[in-house]
């Protein structure tokens, strides 16, 4: 079969279209032939080495965790957590193998809701439950998550502060629903006129390092600060009796603890999916790249110059 091998960390070049016989599935698992393979920046960093993964020289490693698929006997399914998704076969844990519920949706438009609209899903009804009428901070508002969880956070009765990187990505969060937006620089002033002064109830940051001191003085009294993802790295240590001023929380979820089970993971895609049958959940179309083009989709998925999903199709070489 044909699937990505990475051999060593480094740049997107580092994505190899390898010929490989895939093992027999171990016990626990089953093979399934991956229809359409998503790509998220957790196979960026995979592929960097900043989450290192075992490269033996001669083989190296798979790469890519999320797809959707048939099983032998033609049931659709997918999955969030299977390293070696980017190929036409890959093996499955049993225990992250879900049905895929019944849709109108094709593929291509099912693909945004798994892992990104999963994040999206439990940092809005779990994480933290937002009640109408709070104000929230949302950064990298135009990105893939972004988009929608700036959309569920709306159909909560949320206010909603949209920043991005650029005026013109910013516009992209308005078109999607959001009160206010801006650029980064505009955080301060932003916060301060929405809220009459009284800052954000909650911050949704997946950008960390770099505007984690100001996402932190954004915050109301008894303000929480969710962190969900690290675009521009991790944020460094750092006091906690500097929360005591204004009694303020921090919280790192990650999406494996709010999708654990099948239950929870088919309740929040189809939860997801009747808002996007019922045009509640609206976002762009996913960009399909041929799996030979894994290296295009990376380089496309870093420059940050598309909100929407990015997928791969394993059968176009």
């Amino acid at each position: 079969m044909k699937a990505i091998r990475v051999f060593a960390p480094g740049s997107a070049d580092a994505l190899t279209v390898s010929d490989m016989a895939l093992p027999s599935p171990a016990q626990g698992q089953i093979r399934v032939k991956v229809s359409l393979a998503g790509v998220n920046f957790i196979d960026v960093y995979h592929r960097r080495g900043q989450y290192a993964l075992a490269m033996p020289p001669s083989i190296g490693t798979g790469i890519g965790i999320e797809g959707i698929g048939e099983l032998a006997q033609g049931q659709k399914v997918f999955w969030l957590s299977a390293l070696g998704s980017y190929a036409q076969e890959v093996n499955v844990s049993e225990t992250q193998l879900t049905p895929l519920p019944h849709t109108t949706l094709t593929n291509e438009q099912i693909l945004p809701l798994l892992c990104q609209g999963m994040t999206a899903h439990y940092l809005v009804h779990s994480a933290y439950h937002v009640n109408a009428g709070e104000w929230v901070l949302v950064t990298a508002a135009a990105g893939g998550v972004g988009l929608l969880l700036t959309q569920l956070l709306k159909n909560r009765g949320a206010n909603v502060i949209a920043l991005s990187s650029t005026a013109e990505r910013a516009q992209i969060a308005k078109e999607h629903g959001a009160d206010v937006v801006g650029i980064y620089d505009q955080m301060s002033t932003l916060v301060s006129t929405a809220t009459n002064g009284a800052g954000v109830n909650i911050v949704f940051d997946s950008i960390g390092k770099d505007y984690f001191d100001n996402c932190l003085d954004s915050l109301a009294p008894s303000g929480m600060y969710l962190l969900y993802g690290g675009a521009s790295g991790p944020v460094p240590p750092f006091d906690l009796m500097r929360l005591n001023a204004k009694s303020l929380a921090i919280r790192r979820p990650t999406l494996a603890t709010y999708t654990s089970t099948e239950i929870e993971r088919l309740d929040r895609l189809s939860d997801l999916l009747s808002l996007a049958e019922g045009g509640k959940l609206r976002y762009p179309a996913t960009k399909v790249f041929p799996l030979s083009e894994a290296q295009r989709a990376h380089e496309l998925l870093e420059s940050r110059r598309y909100s929407g999903k990015i997928g791969l199709d394993p059968w176009r070489i």
